[in-house]
This record gives C-alpha cells, structure tokens and sequence, in this order.
C-alpha cells in the first residue's frame, strides 16, 4: 500500500478492527516517520502502514467499521480481501504439504518450519552460543586465508564447465545456498518467530533454495539485522570448509572445480553484502539506516521524481536520494543479469553446443529448455506490464503538460471567469479541466463544448436564432452552433462530458 503521509504519529490500529491473528509492529524511523506492520499468520501475508493508512485504521475503529471517506472505504476493502479484518476472517485454506508451480517452476515445501524447529531444538540452538560464535570466527579467518591462497595460486580460474562437471557444480552451488537460507530460517526460529514454508526455484537461471517468514518482520532491528547478516555468515562458513579441504588435498582430481567455486562463491557472497534491493545487504542497510520501510518507500521513486520535474513542483533532497537509489538498484540488477548469463553460459555452454550440432531434435530441446528457463520471468513480468504501461502514459501525459501550460492555464482561467458553473471548482479541479483540454484548427471544431477561441475567427448561431463573430480571446459554450469558421482558426476546448464529470466530483 502507499498513501501520502500524514505529519502526525495516529495510534496504532486498534485490535477490535483487526482479527485476533493478526499481529501489529511498530517502531521508530529515520526521520521522525513511525513504521508500521500488520502481519496475518493465518495467510502469512503483512502489510507496511504509512502514518495515513494508521490514521484510516483509527476512523474505521471509531465509525464501526463504516468507511466515512473514499480512502477508508479503499484501505477496508484491502483488509478485508487479504482476511485481516475481525469481521471477516480467512477462510481456512488446506495447505498440502508439497506444492508444485509449473509457470514459476516452484518446489515449495510448507512443512519446512518444523523441520527447522527440530533442528534447533536437537542441537542447532548451540551455535548461538559465544563459544560456538568463537569456533566460527576462527573458521571464518581460516576460511579467509585460504581462499586468498586460491586466489593468488598458479592455478588458472576454469571458467567453463565440461558437460560431466554439472552435477558436481549444480550441487556445491545448491548446498551453499540451502545452508544460506537454512541460517536465515534457523535464526527466525531462535527468536521465537515461525518459518511459513520453503522451497526451491531457478532463480536467473539456475536452482536456489528461499524461505519464507512473514514472521521474521517482526523481529526486533537488531535481530533483523542478525538474520539479514545469517545467511551470508553461514555460507561464508561452508565456503571456508570447501577452501580449507582444496587447501588440503591440491591434487585431487575434483581440485579445478573446487577451486572455480571457491572464487565465484566468495565474489557471490562479497555480491550479495551490496545495498541494494533483492540483496541481503538492501536488508542491512535498510536496518543501519532506521529505515525498515526503505523498499516501499522507493518504490515509484523515479516516476514522482518524473513527474514533479515536469509539473515543477518541489522536490525535496529525500526524493531525490530516493530515486537516485532507486536508479541504482536498476543498474545493479541489470548488472547482475549480466553476469548471470555470462557464467550461464560456463556453465551450460559446452552443452548447449552439443545440442545445437545434434540437428533439429538438438534444437528443439535447447528451445524447449530455453522456455522453461524463461517461465518464471515471464510470469512475473507480465502483472507488472499494465502499470508500468499506465506509469508511462502518466509521465507522458505530465510532461506534455508542462510543454503545453503556456496556453492550457491561460485557457482554463478565462473558462473559469466566463463560466460560471466552472467558477465553483477547486483547484485540483480545474488541474484536471486543463489536463483534458485540446486544440483544434479549422477543420476539427465540430463537437459543442465549452471553449476559447485561441486564434482566427468562428461564426455560430445561439439558441435565439442570432448569428454571432466569436475573436480570439470569445468563449464557446455548448449553446453554440458552428456556422462556420475562417481559415487558421484554433478553439481550445473541452467537451461537455468531461465538464460534467468534474462537476459532479465536486
């Protein structure tokens, strides 16, 4: 949800509008703001309130659960769709134990919470312990050292993975990401929070591990940025083990791989520590900073940046930050794309020329398996298509606007003076009357309206039956009948539709 924010910290929402298994957050940000959360353990679903959004929970506690305003009545319905409200409570959902997403090409296991709570209870919970975060840190410099002696060996980094290799590369790149999220749900679970499912899809192309804890935004700032730091930790860890063993055995036949993946795992790792969205490091920034609500908050950033250059409103040094953040995020995200189809290509290229030269039936399966490589992309891409799609015309519409206010404002007001039903509009309403007026030449001024006439001459007829010379600068009302008009004639206008429309939105 995003809501302008109100200057003013309301009260969190009362429980009598919320059902008993939703659970509230709140706590300081940057910047004087109040973050809000709404977590629904039934659906696993949460919701970040801006301080307007609190403020309409606070109405519709008072009212009754009556929407006394348009905004209310849009935030209630989101409520209750999403099963939060008291009044309406999700309907029980039988969740099987496996669920299998062919468009997403998802593997999602909802009992994975418990296995995680066993493990924890049989013996995981002793890694929390200061001795056992000694043990760690002297892996971890071990660990250190040894991958900078992979580094700086002889040994040339093979990029290229023989078709042969694959399983042994798939998988040492599988379990370090399953010990990456099994720290992650493993520290959920520490401090008392549920781990909702998890499960494994492909993720730029390739197999990844993911949990999933709507649990684990409650959990206090410093305990987020525990959990943020786990995973990163833990797969740190796995990598010291596979470096230390090439460290110790050089002359294995499996050496080239382990080596490969000891440097392309310790740069994904130095990767994933970057701030930016999508990333562990997003998740410690966001936190170092005060400021949980950062993803939301950038969300859009660029477009209201857009559109108050073009409309040349006030931009504050916080958009600004905002939108150039979330430029950069864009960047990053594209590099990272990159990178991934490189060492895609390393890994499946030797492969994928094997097929191509095997003739049709090669290619076919290529194609086939390039498709259901990019399903998941597609998928999600395509909900995105309409509003990025209705962004885009929104910016176009603004900057024409601005392109054109030297004639659009001039117009409105004088259709403001000379009319006096549009005399009662607000402000905003008269925006929206200059946002839809047009301009038409001679041989477009045809449908009645209301008008000025910019340039050129126009003759008309009135109700009375009287022929009037309408100049530049007349007004044109729908009582107008067109006779005719002279050449390099120009009526700015709007059609009587749209004018009632704004007239009853008053």
């Amino acid at each position: 949800m995003s809501m302008t924010e109100a200057a003013a910290s309301p009260a969190p929402p009362a429980s009598g509008l919320l059902g008993s298994w939703v659970e509230t957050h709140e706590e300081p940000c940057r910047g004087g703001r109040t973050y809000r959360l709404l977590v629904n353990h039934r659906t696993a679903q949460a919701i970040d309130l801006t301080d307007a959004e609190a403020a309409l929970c606070a109405e519709l506690t008072s009212g009754g659960g009556e929407a006394a305003s348009v905004s209310a009545a849009a935030l209630l319905h989101d409520l209750r769709e999403q099963g939060f409200l008291a009044s309406d409570p999700p309907s029980p959902r039988r969740q099987r134990r496996l669920a299998l997403s062919l468009s997403q090409l998802d593997l999602r296991w909802n009992g994975a919470g418990r296995l995680v709570r066993a493990v924890h209870r049989r013996g995981a919970r002793h890694l929390f312990h200061p001795a056992a975060i000694v043990i760690q840190v002297i892996l971890a410099l071990a660990g250190l050292a040894a991958v900078a002696m992979a580094v700086l060996s002889h040994h040339q980094l093979q990029l290229r993975v023989h078709p042969l290799q694959i399983p042994l590369a798939l998988g040492l790149s599988i379990a370090a990401v399953a010990v990456h999220e099994f720290a992650h749900a493993l520290v959920v679970i520490h401090h008392r929070r549920t781990v909702d499912g998890a499960g494994i899809r492909l993720h730029l192309g390739t197999p990844a591990f993911y949990v999933e804890s709507a649990g684990a935004l409650l959990l206090s700032r410093r305990q987020r940025l525990i959990q943020a730091a786990a995973g990163v930790w833990a797969e740190w860890q796995f990598t010291s083990v596979v470096a230390l063993w090439l460290w110790a055995s050089p002359g294995t036949p499996a050496a080239p791989l382990l080596h490969r993946f000891v440097i392309l795992n310790a740069a994904t790792i130095a990767t994933n520590l970057l701030p930016f969205t999508g990333l562990d490091g997003s998740w410690l920034l966001a936190d170092a900073l005060g400021a949980p609500d950062l993803t939301r908050r950038c969300r859009g950033s660029i477009t209201r940046l857009a559109l108050s250059l073009a409309a040349r409103t006030p931009i504050t040094a916080e958009g600004v930050a905002l939108a150039a953040y979330s430029a950069l995020n864009s960047v990053v995200a594209l590099g990272l794309l990159a990178a991934a189809g490189f060492f895609w290509y390393q890994l499946f290229g030797d492969l994928a020329t094997t097929l191509v030269r095997l003739g049709p039936a090669g290619w076919l399966t290529l194609g086939a398996a390039v498709l259901i490589l990019a399903m998941p992309g597609l998928t999600a891409a395509a909900p995105r298509l309409a509003a990025t799609a209705a962004t885009a015309r929104d910016l176009r519409d603004a900057m024409t606007f601005r392109a054109q206010w030297r004639w659009r404002i001039p117009a409105t007001r004088r259709l403001a003076t000379a009319v006096p039903e549009l005399a009662q509009l607000s402000h905003q309403q008269l925006g929206a009357l200059a946002g839809h007026l047009h301009r038409t030449r001679t041989a477009g001024i045809t449908a009645p309206g209301y008008g000025i006439v910019r340039a050129g001459t126009l003759t008309a007829s009135t109700p009375a039956g009287e022929s009037v010379t309408l100049d530049a600068g007349a007004v044109w009302t729908p009582d107008h009948r067109l006779n005719g008009a002279a050449p390099r004639t120009v009526l700015i206008q709007v059609s009587e539709a749209i004018v009632q429309q704004i007239l009853k939105a008053c």
